[in-house]
């Protein structure tokens, strides 16, 4: 038979070695759910983000009423504001394909250069930001950077829209 005190000792190493364990195992848990908070964005990560946003006027939301693909964009523009991804991790070919309907239906009025210009920026980045959160290995940051350029793009989109419709109600004559 064993002496008591190498039994004693004996069950004290197992019971410390066993709530080690338990210790480990709700740490990589608490390590695992600090981790999906870190690159996971909310609103208020998005709320916290520092660009002007600009709106669209009453003369240009009237120009722009009928072209259903602004519409939709406008929607998942609000949807990102709200922290809902869905649509900008999902396929890239529904990406591509919700831009190319967008650029094909702009209204004939709004179609200038800056305005496609603007449009291709909005494109790239839109793209720009189903890359990275496509990506596991980036970090929220740069996720949020990318939300924000996209956000940017379609700000500058609609000022551009409204600068145009500003300078054709402005009827200056020019001189012959």
């Amino acid at each position: 038979m064993l002496p008591k005190p190498f039994i004693l000792s004996f069950l004290c190493v197992l019971f410390l070695a066993c709530n080690d364990g338990n210790n480990t195992t709700e740490n990589k848990k608490n390590d695992d759910v600090a981790e999906s908070e870190s690159t996971t964005i909310s609103k208020k990560d998005i709320q916290s983000l520092k660009f002007t946003d600009y709106g669209l006027s009453f003369k240009a939301k009237d120009k722009v009423s009928n072209w259903q693909k602004y519409q939709e964009l406008t929607n998942q523009i609000g949807f990102l504001k709200q922290a809902d991804l869905s649509f900008y991790s999902s396929d890239v070919s529904l990406i591509t394909t919700f831009l190319n309907d967008f650029k094909i239906e702009i209204p004939k009025e709004l179609a200038t250069n800056e305005i496609l210009a603007r449009i291709t920026v909005l494109e790239t980045k839109t793209l720009s930001l189903n890359s990275v959160l496509s990506l596991d290995n980036i970090s929220k940051n740069e996720k949020l950077q990318a939300v924000k350029e996209l956000l940017v793009s379609y700000s500058n989109l609609n000022l551009q829209i409204n600068k145009k419709l500003e300078f054709d109600s402005n009827n200056i004559s020019k001189p012959q």
